[in-house]
């Protein structure tokens, strides 16, 4: 791991811990697929009766970001390699025009985490670095 790297990933996770990012959960039932939900919508389709039990509650690694499919609550994740890839061509071509807040960071420090495995994500280093150097200027 570069020490530029790292720097910028500490920043960003330090950013990210004001935000509560719990593990997904998914409706259990027989087809038992389907998307992401925080504990609260998913237990509110069960009582529903649209499944049979409230499953998950663990880490899990997603295609890209992970939101409750119900209220739109951030919800923890890993990135698979697609998910790299997909999540880098989403940064490519987003402007950090504005303080980067602690949802952002948290999808930006999932992205950057991968770094080792798949330097391209140092490509938003430099962006990201001046990013945050802007909001150290704001505080």
């Amino acid at each position: 791991m570069t020490a530029r790297a790292q720097e910028v990933l500490t920043q960003l996770n330090r950013i990210a811990g004001e935000v509560e990012a719990p593990y997904p959960h998914w409706l259990g039932s027989p087809a038992d697929q389907g998307p992401s939900y925080c504990f609260d919508c998913a237990s509110a389709r069960v009582s529903a009766g649209e499944a049979n039990f409230v499953d998950g509650g663990w880490p899990q690694d997603n295609d890209g970001c992970c939101h409750c499919e119900d209220c739109g609550r951030l919800l923890d994740y890993t990135l698979t390699e697609y998910g790299v890839e997909s999540e880098l061509e989403h940064f490519r071509g987003t402007r950090f025009r504005r303080a980067i807040n602690p949802e952002l960071a948290y999808h930006l420090a999932r992205l950057l985490e991968h770094h080792d495995d798949q330097p391209q994500v140092l490509k938003l280093l430099p962006r990201v670095r001046r990013a945050l150097s802007r909001m150290d200027l704001q505080s």
